[in-house]
């Protein structure tokens, strides 16, 4: 026990002696070095759009790396193709439509109520209640 209390008694004395307080970095300019400093805000490889700063104004963009430049970019195109029967709007047709996208050019294929009258298609399916076909 003599001996624990001596040897921490002398790593606190070599402590207290030989470390002193830590020196407060000089004043002046912050010094960085380009490899290591990393912006972490504003920089984004994806394509969003905001007011950058470089060019004044707002606009779709990325960050190229490493030196983190604004590359403006044209606005992405989102496209609507998916292959299941919905009704949203859709601008070509002013209107909200039951449809869904076929072929790799997405057209569109829109369904109609189901009329007894007219002759039966050989796609249709059912929303709830109500009965649309692929005429």
């Amino acid at each position: 026990m003599k001996f624990l209390n001596s040897l921490g008694a002398a790593l606190l004395a070599a402590a207290l002696g030989y470390g002193g307080p830590a020196s407060a970095m000089p004043a002046g300019e912050p010094q960085s070095d380009s490899g290591l400093v990393v912006q972490v805000r504003g920089c984004h490889p994806e394509v969003v759009r905001h007011y950058v700063p470089e060019i004044g104004r707002t606009a779709w963009h990325r960050h190229r790396r490493p030196d983190c430049r604004p590359v403006i970019v044209r606005q992405p195109v989102v496209r609507d193709c998916h292959r299941s029967v919905e009704r949203h709007y859709l601008p070509q047709y002013g209107a909200r439509v039951t449809h869904r996208h076929v072929g790799s050019s997405c057209r569109i294929r829109v369904y109609d109520r189901y009329d007894p009258y007219r002759p039966r298609p050989g796609t249709c399916i059912q929303i709830g209640p109500i009965r649309y076909c692929e005429y």
